[in-house]
C-alpha cells in the first residue's frame, strides 16, 4: 500500500524561498515511483533520465499539505502535480513580527525577543488550526493500515511538531538555514523529537547535532533541477560562450556576487570590497539580486549593482563567483549553479559551503583575514578553466533526481 505523507508548514506554495521550492520538488519527486538512493545510476545534469529497470522502482507516496494561505493561490510549482494542497487562513506575519522587523538590529536580523514571542504565538496557532483535521486523517489512513510520516520545515514547524506528537506520528524536520538555532528554545522540542532531522549537507547537520540533541540525521540536499531551469547543456555550453564573447573587458577579472542578506555577508562585504579595491584595483564586483542590502554594496567604487538578473545571464559573462554566510551552512544552491556554466566559487568554510563547492573552487576558513580571501579570489581567477571544468563535473552532487532518491530513501524505512 501507498504510504501517505503530510506536509504541515506555513508556506510552499506560493513558496517564500528556495526552502519552500526545495521541498516542493522533493515531494513531488516521491510521489510518483521511483529509485532509492542504492539504485546505481549517474545523474548527470541537464540530460534525461536513465533508462532503469522497473524492477528497482518503489512505489510513490499520497502527500497531503497543511499551509497558509496567505501567499494566494497555487502556482505551476504544484499545479498538475499529485500533491494534495489544503489551505488555512492565517496570516504569516502580525502585530509581533512588524515590530520585531521595524526594531531590527544593526546587522538587518529582526529584534530577537520581539520575533521569538511572534513565532512562538504563529506555531501555537497553527497547532489549534490544524490539530483536529490531522488527527481525523491520521485515523482514517491507521484504519487502512497505511503507513504515515509527516513532513515539516522553518518557522511553524514547532506547531506541526506537536500535531505530529499528538497523532502519534512519526515526523521528519528540514533544518534550511538559522532560524532554529537563533530560537532554540522555540524549536529544541520539535527537532529533538522528530524521528529524522533532514540537512542539505554534512556541514550543515553537524552543527545542528552540535546545537541538539536529535535521534537520527538525514543529508538531503537541496534539489536542482538543471534542465528544467537551464535547458540542456548545450544551451548552458552557448550562453557561456556568447556572453564571454560578448565582454567588452574580457581582461578585467569580474567577480559576481548574487543575493545579499545580513545572513549571506552584508556586514563582510562593506569591509572586504573597499580592501580589494586597494589591493587588487583592476577587479570589479557585479551584486545581483534585490534588496537594500545588495543596493547598498553598489555604492562602493569597484562595485556595480544589477538588481534582479536571470542567474544565466549572471554565470555566462562573469570569470568566478563568490559567497559567504556569517553563522549558518546551509547548502549554497547558486555554487552548483555557477559550476554548471563552469564558473568556480569561492566560499567560506562554514557548515555545507565546502561540500557544494568540492574541488570547483577555494574555501576560505570561517576565521580567515581579508587578504586571505583576495589570495582565494586571485587564485580561483588564475585557475578560472581549470576549477570551472572541476565546478561543473560535482555540479551533479544536487541534481534534483540525486535529492529526491536520498529523501526518498529515508521515507522508505517507515514502511516497515
Amino acid at each position: 500500500m501507498k504510504g501517505l505523507l503530510i506536509v504541515a508548514v506555513r508556506d510552499l506554495d506560493p513558496p517564500a524561498g528556495g526552502a519552500e521550492m526545495s521541498l516542493a520538488t522533493l515531494l513531488k519527486g516521491v510521489s510518483v515511483p521511483g529509485l532509492l538512493e542504492t539504485a546505481n545510476v549517474d545523474y548527470v545534469p541537464c540530460e534525461g533520465d536513465p533508462s532503469i529497470d522497473d524492477s528497482e522502482s518503489v512505489e510513490g507516496w499520497d502527500v497531503v499539505i497543511f499551509q497558509s494561505d496567505s501567499r494566494g493561490d497555487a502556482t505551476d510549482l504544484t499545479n498538475d502535480s499529485n500533491l494534495t494542497r489544503n489551505t488555512l487562513s492565517i496570516p504569516v506575519e502580525d502585530l509581533l513580527s512588524g515590530a520585531a522587523w521595524r526594531l531590527r538590529d544593526s546587522s538587518g536580523n529582526p529584534n530577537h525577543l520581539l520575533y521569538r514571542s511572534h513565532l512562538k504565538r504563529a506555531n501555537k496557532k497553527f497547532t489549534r488550526y490544524i490539530g483536529e483535521e490531522i488527527v481525523a486523517l491520521v485515523e482514517e489512513a491507521k484504519k487502512r493500515d497505511q503507513p504515515i510520516v509527516g513532513v515539516t520545515q522553518l518557522h511553524w514547524s514547532a506547531g506541526a511538531a506537536k500535531v505530529f506528537e499528538m497523532a502519534k506520528v512519526p515526523y521528519l524536520a528540514f533544518v534550511r538555514d538559522e532560524l532554529q538555532s537563533r530560537n532554540r528554545d522555540v524549536y529544541r522540542s520539535s527537532l529533538e523529537n522528530a524521528a529524522v532531522v533532514c540537512c542539505a549537507g554534512e556541514g550543515l547537520g553537524l552543527q545542528v547535532t552540535e546545537n541538539f540533541s536529535i535521534k537520527s540525521l538525514a543529508n538531503i540536499r537541496l534539489p536542482v533541477d538543471f534542465g528544467g531551469r537551464f535547458g540542456s547543456i548545450e544551451s548552458v555550453i552557448g550562453s557561456r560562450s556568447k556572453g564571454m564573447e560578448g565582454r567588452k573587458d574580457p581582461d578585467v577579472p569580474r567577480i559576481s556576487v548574487v543575493g545579499v542578506t545580513p545572513e549571506k555577508g552584508f556586514a563582510f562585504y562593506q569591509k572586504l570590497f573597499p580592501y580589494l579595491a586597494k589591493v587588487w584595483p583592476e577587479a570589479r564586483v557585479d551584486i545581483y539580486g534585490g534588496g537594500s542590502y545588495a543596493e547598498k554594496l553598489g555604492g562602493f567604487e569597484n562595485v556595480t549593482w544589477h538588481g534582479h538578473t536571470p542567474v544565466s545571464d549572471v554565470f555566462s559573462v562573469c570569470d568566478i563567483h563568490m559567497l559567504t554566510v556569517e553563522s549558518t551552512g546551509s547548502w549554497g544552491r547558486v555554487i552548483n549553479e555557477a559550476g554548471l556554466f563552469g564558473v568556480p566559487t569561492v566560499t567560506i568554510g562554514i557548515g555545507s559551503q565546502p561540500e557544494a563547492v568540492g574541488q570547483g573552487g577555494c574555501v576560505v576558513p570561517s576565521s580567515g583575514s581579508l587578504n586571505e580571501w583576495v589570495s582565494a579570489l586571485k587564485k580561483c581567477y588564475d585557475e578560472r578553466l581549470e576549477l570551472g571544468e572541476l565546478a561543473r563535473q560535482h555540479c551533479s552532487i544536487v541534481d534534483h533526481r540525486r535529492s529526491i532518491a536520498a529523501f526518498r530513501s529515508v521515507l522508505e524505512q517507515f514502511k516497515v
